[in-house]
């Protein structure tokens, strides 16, 4: 959890702050999987499924974004650059079956892509939770 600090120790003021995280994803056991990880960490999972079709920007601010990229060569480029216009400094991290398992995850393919970090599908709970607390303490 973050937590605000106001003194030179370190101590908090205003109390934790429980990151929001959006995950945008159709699969609803791999949403319930990710929403069990992230809550543990004391993240707030907020899931939108409706989010890779077209529709008006939403402003809601998130810590970070978690993205199911099912083709990113056929309309996840799109889907991505999108999401990043809509939510401009967040990081993305985008999952998929097609990246190769032993891909680096803030390599060539994740600067291609537009994205902080590409993680392949089936994803790890540890992969999934470094990736996440390196990218949140940015």
């Amino acid at each position: 959890m973050r937590q605000i600090s106001d003194g030179p120790n370190g101590s908090s003021h205003y109390g934790p702050i429980e990151p929001r995280i959006l995950v945008v994803d159709t699969d609803r056991a791999l949403l319930g999987l990710l929403e069990e990880w992230l809550g543990v960490c004391g993240c707030v999972v907020e899931s939108d499924p409706d989010r890779n079709e077209d529709r008006a920007p939403n402003s809601e601010r998130f810590a970070l974004l978690i993205v199911d990229v099912p083709q990113p060569r056929r309309g996840g480029m799109e889907l991505l650059q999108r999401l990043a216009g809509e939510h401009p400094g967040t990081p993305i991290i985008a999952l998929s079956s097609t990246f190769f398992p032993g891909i680096e995850s803030t390599g060539g393919v994740a600067r291609t892509l537009g994205v902080a970090c590409v993680l392949p599908k089936p994803v790890g709970r540890e992969s999934l939770l470094t990736a996440v607390r390196s990218l949140l303490r940015r």
